[in-house]
């Protein structure tokens, strides 16, 4: 007898309409732009800002990734910087092929790869990775805050500012509610979820160490400034005002939170555009090149620095697998596994 098909939740409906709604809105939008002036835009792009551009943003995302790198050694997971960096923008070139954030997946099964990771075992890997996201999510967020409230917004627009100030006190109260309930949930869990969690907080140790906490933070804000930069140079390349840049990266922020197409494509359109129009004027078909020329740099980038960074740490990470099987794990904390 066959089993009948299980309906699809509510859940799964309400998102599958938001990312629908989204990715619609998109389209009908840029589908009343006049793309032969946005393609004539990109044509008559300034090389040199251009390159400039490309070259910031090379700067921040190894900056972002030296930042990593300090909160996963702070966690104990024993990765030289170099191999980090190179790890990162394969990571990177993932993220640009995988929607959805899939890519990030990526970021612990090549750290696993690693001896170093191999030994710290996946629960601390993955916790230097939250250890890392939760500290670029605050810095940035300070960030957007800071160009929401120094941008003066047109129009129904004005109270966003008010909007942000109030979600990152949200967001505040509620890690803090998390890490003091977070304590108390931990004991009530099983002897072996418990173990896992306690391997988890280990590897999300820079979230305790006052030093290399601020460390990464200092390198999340460098990282941060030097992509402004980059979008600064980017819209001066098409002929458009580059104080626009720190509005641009607060909508690209925005537009990232929701998850969809590789790169942020689609949902980046339906934030940044409006965005541009209202407060700086820039015209739609410019503001789409601008969108195009962000995908771009992005995407060149991260595929050039990331198979560079395949082709020369790929053999040593096989080899590094086969050998780390050899060895034995590092030691963990009271009541944690091996791996």
């Amino acid at each position: 007898m066959r089993a009948r098909p299980t309906p699809p939740s509510r859940r799964t409906l309400l998102l599958a309409l938001v990312l629908g709604g989204i990715a619609a809105g998109a389209a009908l939008g840029i589908s009343r732009i006049d793309v032969a002036a946005a393609a004539g835009a990109l044509a008559h792009a300034h090389p040199e800002l251009l390159g400039i551009a490309l070259g910031l943003y090379l700067l921040s995302q190894t900056l972002s990734g030296a930042m990593w790198g300090v909160c996963q050694g702070a966690g104990g997971v024993d990765v030289p910087m170099g191999t980090t960096l190179g790890l990162h923008w394969i990571t990177r070139a993932a993220c640009e092929l995988l929607p959805f954030g899939l890519g990030e997946a990526v970021r612990v099964g090549v750290v696993r790869r690693h001896p170093g990771g191999s030994r710290a075992g996946t629960w601390r890997v993955a916790g230097g990775l939250a250890g890392f996201k939760a500290l670029d999510g605050a810095v940035t967020a300070v960030v957007v805050l800071v160009i929401v409230l120094a941008t003066p917004l047109p129009g129904p627009l004005a109270g966003l500012r008010w909007t942000a100030a109030g979600a990152v006190a949200a967001i505040v109260v509620l890690a803090v509610a998390a890490r003091l309930g977070g304590m108390r949930a931990g004991a009530l869990l099983p002897a072996r979820a418990r173990r896992a969690a306690a391997r988890l907080g280990e590897g999300a140790a820079v979230l305790g160490r006052p030093a290399p906490a601020r460390l990464a933070a200092g390198l999340g804000l460098a990282a941060a400034l030097a992509r402004i930069a980059s979008l600064g140079a980017l819209l001066a390349a098409l002929g458009i005002a580059p104080h626009a840049a720190p509005l641009a990266y607060a909508a690209i922020v925005l537009a990232g939170i929701v998850p969809g197409a590789p790169g942020g494509a689609g949902t980046r359109e339906v934030v940044l555009l409006p965005a541009l129009a209202m407060v700086h004027g820039v015209g739609a078909a410019q503001a789409l090149a601008f969108s195009v020329a962000i995908q771009a740099t992005a995407l060149g980038a991260s595929l050039l620095a990331g198979g560079l960074a395949l082709a020369w740490l790929g053999p040593a990470l096989v080899a590094g697998r086969r050998a780390a099987g050899e060895q034995a794990p590092l030691p963990a904390a009271a009541g944690a596994p091996a791996s």
